[in-house]
């Protein structure tokens, strides 16, 4: 039975305010924030193909102007480059510095600490069943039931 005093978004609205603040704390050493992190990771999963502010408003679900601002700070600390498509001078292409890529392996390093504190104590069993529940949710959310159509 559910215990009534539980309030599922009111837990994970914490959840993620709290492990956003200490993400953000541990980032200050590389002058970074969560967002900007994100944006330069991102960038280094795909390093395969042009990516342009566009599509990282869509990846992040961002709006323009925020993406902006993120990329101007990012270009400010030497993490990444904006280039001018030549064809529409509209779109911004954005492109790793070598500063950029080489965060990667010290903020990971910092993510699996922080994922290890977060996850103390807790089985394998039920990082598992936590896994399957979170996927769950994730579904039901995102996925629109019969009355939504």
């Amino acid at each position: 039975m559910r215990r009534e005093t539980f309030n599922f978004g009111r837990s994970v609205k914490q959840l993620s305010n709290i492990m956003e603040m200490r993400f953000n704390q541990s980032l200050k050493q590389w002058d970074l924030t969560s967002s900007q992190f994100s944006v330069v990771m991102y960038l280094l999963h795909n390093q395969d193909q042009e990516i342009n502010q566009k599509m990282i408003e869509e990846a992040f679900l961002l709006k323009g102007p925020t993406v902006t601002g993120i990329v101007k700070r990012l270009v400010e600390k030497d993490f990444i480059l904006r280039r001018l498509d030549p064809q529409d001078r509209r779109i911004n292409y954005l492109e790793l510095t070598k500063k950029g890529q080489a965060l990667e392996p010290l903020v990971c390093k910092e993510i699996t600490r922080l994922e290890t504190d977060t996850l103390r104590g807790i089985s394998a069993e039920h990082l598992d069943l936590l896994e399957e529940l979170l996927i769950q949710v994730l579904k039901n959310i995102t996925t629109p039931t019969a009355d939504q159509d």
